[in-house]
Order: C-alpha cells, then sequence, then structure tokens
C-alpha cells in the first residue's frame, strides 16, 4: 500500500477520480431547472407636479390648490425603477366636475411606466378654490419709454382710441387691479408717434403685472405729440451810440441770422424774432468794417438762447445824398361805399432827399420806398392827409419835414328803384304805390347841411388827422425796428 502512495501514477489517476466526482455531483440532475432569482425593489419619486385637465377656465378661474406636488412611494424591478424616463410618473387632477365657484376637495389619479406599482401616493387628496371670473371697464394710460431726439420733448397723448377696455379677472385679483397700461418707445424721436397697436398689460396696486388678466381690446391706437422744445427766429439788430459825423452804415452782418429760444409752448408761440442784440455804434471808429461781439441772453420766460453770444461785422463809409423822384403815393382805409382820388400832388407822387451809404443809394428805386395816406374814418370832402413813411433799411432822410397829400373823398352813386308807370285804366281802385326811397336830389346826397359833403357844414377835413388817430407821418424801416443813429 505503501508502494502505491509512492507512486506518482497512482496518485494522479486517484486526483482524476476525485475531479470526475466532483463534477458529477456538481451537475447532478434533480428533474427540472432552478430559475434565476428576480429582485424586487421600492423607491420614492419626490415632487411630481400635479397636471390639471378638463377645466371651464370661460366663466371660473382656479385660483387657489392646497399643494401641487406629491410624492409616490412605487415598486418593480430594479432596472423598471431606474428608468431614465421620469416623465413617465404623471400625476393628475381632474377638474370637469367643477361647476360652480367655491371650495372643492378632488382625488389624485396617476401614470406609471410598464413594470411598476404604486405603493402610496402622498396626499391623494387635494383641495382646490374655484371663483368667478368678473368684469369691469378701465381707462387706459399710457405710458413712455427712452427720450425723444435732442431739444425735442414729447407731450401728453392726444389720442387712445379706444380710451377704455374691459377688464376680465376673478373677484379677488379684479379688486387688486390698479391699472391698465400700454407703452410707447420715444427713443431718438423728433415727429408725432403714431402707434396703430399698443399692447396693453394689466397691473395690481404692487406693480406686478397680472398674468391672467384678460383685455378686450388687448391693444390701442396712440398718438404723441413730439415737438422741438425750441423755436428758431431771425436775429434783429438794435444800436446805441453813434457814428462819427461823416460816416454811415452800409452794411450790418452779424455772422449768425438766427437763433434758438427755449421755452415753454406757450412761450414758444408768441416769439416771432429776436430783438435783444445790441451793437454800440460808439465802438466804430474809423471808416471800413468793425467786428463787434454781443451777448445775448434769453427773453423773459424762456429759459436758454443759443449762441449766447454773437459776432456783427459793421461796415461804415462816407454817408452820400440822392435825390428820389417819382415815389408813388398809395391810399389805405377806403371806407365802404366810398371812392378816394389823391388831388395833390396831381402826380400822386413825391420827391424825398435820402442819405445813406452810396451803393445803397444807387441801388434804390422810387418802389422801394412806402409813402401812405391813411383815410380811414373820413367822410366825404376833400382832406389833408399826412404821409406814413417807410424807408429801407439804413437809409434815411435829410429833411424831416412833414409829408402832405390832399385825397377827396365821394360817396359812389347808388342805384334808382323806380316802379312801372300804371296803365290810365289800372290802379283806380288800388293804394298809391309807395314813393322811392332814394330819389336824384335828395337831402341824403347834396351836401346840404348835414357834413357829409365838402358843401356841408364839417365837410372840409383839411389840415386835421383822422379820428382814429393814424394818418400821422412815420418812418418805418423794412427790416428793423429801430432808427440807426448814424448822423
Amino acid at each position: 500500500m505503501e508502494k502505491w502512495f509512492k507512486n506518482n501514477m497512482v496518485l494522479k489517476l486517484m486526483a482524476l477520480a476525485v475531479s470526475v466526482l466532483l463534477w458529477a455531483m456538481v451537475h447532478m440532475d434533480s428533474g427540472a431547472p432552478t430559475p434565476p432569482t428576480t429582485i424586487i425593489d421600492t423607491n420614492v419619486i419626490e415632487d411630481v407636479k400635479i397636471q390639471t385637465y378638463g377645466f371651464d377656465d370661460s366663466e371660473y378661474a382656479l385660483t387657489g390648490i392646497n399643494i401641487d406636488r406629491v410624492n409616490l412611494e412605487v415598486r418593480g424591478k430594479r432596472s423598471d425603477l431606474t428608468t431614465i424616463f421620469s416623465d413617465e410618473y404623471k400625476v393628475k387632477l381632474d377638474l370637469s366636475s367643477v361647476k360652480k365657484p367655491g371650495t372643492h376637495t378632488l382625488p389624485l389619479t396617476y401614470s406609471l411606466p410598464a413594470g411598476v406599482e404604486l405603493v402610496s401616493m402622498d396626499p391623494s387628496m387635494v383641495t382646490v378654490t374655484v371663483e368667478e371670473r368678473i368684469s369691469k371697464p378701465v381707462t387706459v394710460s399710457i405710458g413712455t419709454k427712452g427720450e425723444p431726439a435732442k431739444d425735442y420733448r414729447a407731450g401728453e397723448p392726444v389720442t387712445i382710441e379706444p380710451g377704455s377696455v374691459n377688464v376680465t379677472l376673478p373677484e379677488s385679483e379684479l379688486a387688486t387691479l390698479a391699472q391698465v397700461r400700454g407703452t410707447v418707445d420715444l427713443d431718438g424721436a423728433k415727429e408725432n408717434i403714431v402707434e396703430k397697436k399698443v399692447k396693453l398689460a394689466a397691473y395690481n396696486k404692487e406693480g406686478k403685472v397680472m398674468e391672467d388678466a384678460i383685455i378686450e381690446p388687448s391693444s390701442v391706437a396712440v398718438e404723441i405729440p413730439v415737438e422741438a422744445s425750441f423755436v428758431t427766429v431771425p436775429l434783429e439788430m438794435e444800436y446805441t451810440g453813434r457814428l462819427p459825423e461823416d460816416l454811415v452804415l452800409s452794411k450790418v452782418n452779424p455772422k449768425v441770422k438766427e437763433v434758438k429760444l427755449f421755452g415753454s409752448k406757450e412761450a414758444l408761440a408768441g416769439a416771432k424774432s429776436y430783438t435783444g442784440v445790441t451793437v454800440n455804434l460808439g465802438n466804430v471808429r474809423h471808416s471800413g468794417t468793425t467786428v463787434l461781439t454781443a451777448d445775448l441772453t434769453p427773453p423773459e420766460g424762456f429759459e436758454k438762447i443759443e449762441p449766447s453770444s454773437v459776432q456783427v461785422e459793421i461796415t461804415a463809409v462816407s454817408h452820400g445824398e440822392r435825390v428820389m423822384d417819382g415815389i408813388p403815393v398809395s391810399l389805405k382805409g377806403v371806407p365802404s361805399g366810398m371812392e378816394a382820388t389823391i388831388t395833390e400832388p396831381k402826380s400822386q407822387s413825391m420827391s424825398m432827399t435820402l442819405t445813406g451809404a452810396p451803393d445803397l443809394l444807387n441801388s434804390l428805386q422810387p418802389t422801394d420806398i412806402g409813402l401812405v395816406a391813411n383815410v380811414a374814418g373820413l367822410n366825404a370832402g376833400v382832406h389833408d392827409i399826412p404821409l406814413q413813411v417807410t424807408l429801407p433799411n439804413l437809409i434815411n432822410r435829410v429833411d424831416q419835414k412833414r409829408l402832405v397829400v390832399k385825397v377827396e373823398l365821394k360817396e359812389t352813386d347808388k342805384p334808382v328803384t323806380t316802379e312801372p308807370i300804371p296803365k290810365p285804366d289800372e290802379g283806380k281802385d288800388k293804394e298809391k304805390p309807395d314813393e322811392p326811397q332814394d330819389k336824384p336830389g335828395s337831402g341824403t346826397d347834396n351836401g346840404s347841411g348835414d357834413g357829409q359833403t365838402g358843401g356841408g357844414e364839417g365837410g372840409d377835413h383839411s389840415g386835421t388827422e383822422p379820428p382814429t388817430g393814424e394818418g400821422s407821418e412815420e418812418e418805418t424801416p423794412t427790416r428793423n425796428s429801430t432808427d440807426i443813429p448814424n448822423e
């Protein structure tokens, strides 16, 4: 026996036999295969959002729900529970049975992935609050954003159409409604903004948008005026001081012809020109061109003026004289029903000696000078009428004597109405026809003491001024409101 154990071959054979025996024991057929073991697990799906459906929101609003998320405890194979499609876990709330406002407690339903079953749902019931929707009219307000272009400003809306809209909200929210507003962008605007559809939004008292509000109509047409905060007006010169005795102005040339005045709408409406430029002619010492600087200040009622100063070129030359003949005289203020004729001078023109810069005098025409006789308010007759004189800029008269013309005013002939002569056999039994009201030679036109014609008392107004106070001689430059002291 001891020899066998020492024999290497015997040991190998024994090891082989033991291996075969062990294999047979492991693979011995017991009559049916053993099924694999299935592992069942549980899991909690948290914060699954409740989905509502079936609610009629045309008349009612869901204003409250005591909880909007639930936790689901589910059971199933581990592979099913760990699905990546978490949206397959759904919780729903059917509101189709809610038909009136108030508080309602309703069950929840659920939907799970295949192979997964529900263990519990927390909670399984929810309480909802439903309110009736109420409408009321609300006045629309319009706000703005951005700024108009520089030196422009926006006014209040001149058009909001329609000016009122209907807002529908749950009753409790309607009580917090503050306003319905649209917004118009003004960015860079230089002219009126016209928007046909400005979207509206409802805001509560805290200034927050009320998303649930139903606004009908949802937009309005708006026009917002945009206007300049300035007006551009011409620059007019005024003068102080005097030129040297031997000089007169030939040309006044401000470097700026217009200025901008800034102020209120009312102030701008009345601005026609700027006369606040004062040039001191005493600073001109010799002939030629002198450059003077004048400061500009805004007139009363205005906020600002641009520019704030201006340079003025003053050209002075030795003065000249010229006799201007044939200056026409015109009439104004002829009363209705009268005709007026200048009887003296018969040429109906005047002569005048003028002084000024030679180049300006040489370029003058008789029609550049205005001579006007104002006969307003005068009666029929012959009258001495002083002339109103209008001279061009930088031109003056040498002789300042009063200029007078004679004007004759006559009443125009009125049409005479006559009745037809009746036949001999007609009118015997009829009333005598009325006498014509206006007959030639009646007291109204013959100048007999009524003062209406030159033949009556007071008919001659020669040498008197018109009753209206007009007709006095006056020299008015065509461009400047003041005479230039150049002598």
